[in-house]
Parts: structure tokens; C-alpha cells; sequence
């Protein structure tokens, strides 16, 4: 058995989802949610309540009950015996996030699994199970949206992500995520420039009026998808089958970028993903990513 507790928005959801199922794929385990998080839905300062989202995805989700969750802090006798003996017994795995760990690959036992597991390499060589896992359903878009899809096949599309909204107007998200500055952008988009021709930039953000002020300028052909903010689930869709991608420090547009399988997708990503200098930037952004 494997207990994953999910935390967070969808990005994070599916960092955790993703690293879970690949250890239970290895092991052949039963794989069990621990959704408790998700009834806390009071904003405080540094909070910011979310839904389960991965609701979007069709996969066959399974509760863990709280006896289930209990039995990794109370060892029974067998247990206990097990743990004296040095045999496999249940474990609980609570991640120091900002550091990739090899070691939890090599996991047999059962194991009740708290954090963010923020990194690719959770998943190489399963990069195929777990972009199965999160295959979305395009029958459902909207007609707008399904316009906007079509656009994005028939054009040299590149997706940009600008994450504002709590990161912008929380204190302690923003003094601990910062937010990507226009320079950034503008960098970025002048690096894909340099190396494509006749790019149609389709934008994606929480606050697309400021986004509109920043870039409404830009001589490239572009796009304002605005229309689902409570579906946010379709941008990520649509992010990810753009040609190309330029991300914010947000696990969101990180997965609308990782989840496109073109190999000669490029995909530019800010080199300082927050203000804690501990994170491990080269595990959680593929090496051939442009950092800038």
C-alpha cells in the first residue's frame, strides 16, 4: 500500500500523483489518497485553500481511509517486530521538498508519502505512464476553446504563463515565490525569436488585464485566453500543445510545457524559481530547458 497526501493546486497534485504512481507501478502496490488537505478551505495569510483537481484526468482514485493513514503512526505488533528485526515494515516519508532524493525510488515497503516530489526525475523512464495519466479530454472544451486549439495546431504557437494572483496580493506567497518581472518575458520571447519565425503568442495568466498592459504591444500575432478561470485545467491543456513554452515559476506551466512530448519543443524557464536558494533548480527543470 502507498498513501500519497495531496496538497496544493493542480501542478502540485500532479507532482505528487505522478511520483506516487510511478513507485506503485514498480512495486505493484495499491496506490491511496489522502485528501485532507483540501477540507481546509479558510484563506489565510501564506493560504491559499484549493480543490482536488485531479478529477480532470480519468483515473481510478481511491480514498485511504483514517485507519489507513493511522497505521503508519501506530506500528502494529507484526509491525513493530518487523521494524526490530530490520525487515520491511510500513514507513512514513516526509520530504525535505526543496531537495531531489534518489533513494525513494528504491522503495519496497508500504509508504505514507507527504510533500512536493517537485522533480522530473521521479519519473524518467516513465515519461509515457505518466503523460497516460494525465491525458485530457478534448471533447469537453468549449466551443472557444476548441476554436483556440484548432489556432494553435495551424500555427508556430508558443505558450506564456504569467502567474500573479496569490504570488502578487498574498505577503508570504510573495516573499517566498517572488513573481517572473517583465524583463523576463520579454528576454524570453526575444530568445525564441532569434530562433523561430512567425511565432503566434497565446497568453495565459490569473490577471490578464495586467497582461494585456505589459504585452499588448508586442509586434507577434497573439492571443489572450481568458476564459477559464475556473477550468484552469483547459489552459494547461492548451499550454501543452503549443510548439513551444515559455514558463512561470509555477508548477502549472511547468507541466503545460513537460506534458507536450515534441522533443524539439523549446521551452524557457526562469532560473530562479523562488527565493529559496535551496531549491533544487537542477532536478526540477529538465537539462535542456534555457534557463534564464
Amino acid at each position: 500500500m502507498i498513501i500519497v497526501k495531496l496538497q496544493g493546486g493542480l501542478g502540485n497534485q500532479m507532482f505528487q500523483y505522478a511520483f506516487a504512481s510511478v513507485l506503485a507501478q514498480k512495486n505493484k502496490k495499491k496506490l491511496l489518497l489522502d485528501t485532507s488537505f483540501f477540507e481546509n478551505t479558510e484563506k489565510k495569510l501564506g493560504f491559499t485553500p484549493r480543490p482536488f483537481e485531479l478529477h480532470v484526468f480519468n483515473n481510478n482514485y481511491k480514498s485511504a481511509s483514517q485507519k489507513n493513514i493511522v497505521s503508519f503512526d501506530t506500528l502494529s505488533l507484526i509491525n513493530r517486530f518487523k521494524k526490530k528485526y530490520g525487515l520491511r515494515y510500513p514507513i512514513k516519508y516526509i520530504e525535505d521538498f526543496s531537495k531531489y532524493n534518489p533513494c525513494l525510488l528504491s522503495i519496497k515497503q508500504d509508504v505514507y508519502l507527504q510533500g512536493y516530489f517537485q522533480s522530473y526525475k521521479y519519473f524518467m523512464g516513465y515519461e509515457d505512464f505518466v503523460r497516460h495519466l494525465f491525458s485530457f479530454n478534448t471533447e469537453a472544451l468549449s466551443t472557444s476553446n476548441k476554436r483556440i486549439l484548432n489556432i494553435i495546431k495551424e500555427t508556430n504557437a508558443v505558450s506564456i504563463h504569467v502567474r500573479r494572483g496569490d504570488y502578487v496580493n498574498d505577503a508570504l506567497t510573495n516573499a517566498y515565490h517572488g513573481t517572473c518581472g517583465l524583463d523576463y518575458y520579454l528576454e524570453a520571447i526575444n530568445i525564441l525569436e532569434l530562433q523561430y519565425h512567425n511565432l503566434t503568442l497565446f497568453f495565459f495568466s490569473d490577471d490578464m488585464e495586467w497582461v494585456k498592459n505589459a504585452f499588448g504591444n508586442l509586434k507577434q500575432q497573439k492571443y489572450f485566453v481568458n476564459d477559464n478561470l475556473n477550468n484552469s485545467w483547459v489552459d494547461m491543456l492548451l499550454m501543452s500543445v503549443c510548439r513551444h513554452h515559455i514558463i512561470a515559476n509555477s508548477s502549472f506551466s511547468w507541466w503545460g510545457a513537460w506534458l507536450n512530448p515534441n522533443p524539439l519543443k523549446t521551452v524557457v524557464a526562469p532560473k530562479q524559481w523562488n527565493y529559496n536558494k535551496e531549491l533544487d533548480i537542477l532536478t526540477l527543470l529538465p537539462e535542456e530547458w534555457i534557463k534564464v
